[in-house]
């Protein structure tokens, strides 16, 4: 019996419009009506995931920024695992070196180092994610971001390095995947970090003890649920580890080949309310 539904956002439980359909909704109502936990685990921080929770009226724990952070229903924060300074100041040295775009999610929100390059590497996002919009609806969007996101411009790079600020999670995002992929390989050779991606043009920077399997795992056994009671659902580089760490895994139809490969399952497409079908397949399982 299926006691925890852990599925990710991005690709996954969000469709290409960026929103969640109806069939999930209802499959994740009724599910709960049955007893079932659902968990959000996702790659975005809590500010990214709490109008959602609004909108559809969903109470859920959710896991943050790759595994860095655990809340639940509430929105209270149960588990953080952050980044130590050092680590932090190797990483941001790679990345300037780099020249792309530094985002750092702390608990306060999000920081911001090279605010042009940043910007730039806002629309080249949304371009890519929104296509068939016009360049003007493309800058409104990324506009209505920034103002959401409201993130913090740092200008003294080495004082806010010694500052010790408790970092979550460092991203960017560069247009050319190629040069993604060559930053990703530098970015590993740094000791105690977890290097994901959500996307192909994105690098997403952790703990390498904060990935989503395993702050998964430790919750669940918090909770007295059994890895065979819990099914996982993702489509990208960083729902891996939960692929890795639980039996009862469905990657998406349009979920990245590796993914796929190490799945138990294959369901629908998450704009073909993937999501909902296997809830409902796994809700037969006795």
């Amino acid at each position: 019996m299926i006691k925890l539904i852990a599925s990710d956002m991005d690709g996954t439980l969000l469709n290409d419009e960026h929103t969640i359909s109806e069939e999930n909704i209802k499959a994740i109502k009724i599910a709960e009506e049955r007893g079932c936990h659902f968990t959000i685990v996702t790659g975005r921080d809590y500010s990214g995931v709490k109008n959602f929770f609004q909108e559809f009226d969903l109470k859920c724990e959710c896991i943050l920024s790759n595994g860095a952070e655990y809340r639940d229903i509430n929105g209270d924060v149960i588990e953080r695992i952050t980044i130590d300074n050092d680590t932090v100041r190797k990483i941001v040295q790679v990345m300037m070196e780099a020249n792309v775009a530094i985002e750092m999610f702390t608990e306060d929100g999000m920081i911001i180092i090279n605010e042009d390059i940043y910007k730039e590497s806002l629309l080249q996002r949304f371009r890519r994610y929104n296509k068939g919009k016009t360049d003007l609806e493309i800058i409104e969007i990324a506009r209505n971001m920034y103002d959401t996101w409201k993130p913090e411009m740092i200008k003294d790079v080495e004082g806010f390095l010694d500052s010790n600020t408790d970092i979550l999670k460092i991203m960017t995002y560069h247009e050319d995947a190629q040069y993604i992929k060559e930053l990703k390989e530098k970015l590993k050779n740094i000791e105690g970090v977890a290097v994901a991606s959500t996307f192909a043009n994105d690098i997403e920077i952790s703990n390498i003890q904060a990935q989503k399997g395993l702050i998964l795992a430790k919750v669940i056994e918090k909770m007295g649920i059994k890895k065979e009671e819990v099914i996982v659902l993702g489509d990208s580089f960083n729902d891996y580890s939960m692929f890795t760490e639980f039996e009862n895994s469905f990657a998406m139809e349009n979920a990245i080949p590796e993914i796929k490969e190490i799945a138990k399952y294959i369901t629908d497409s998450n704009d073909n309310d993937g999501v909902a079908k296997a809830i409902y397949k796994a809700l037969e399982w006795k």
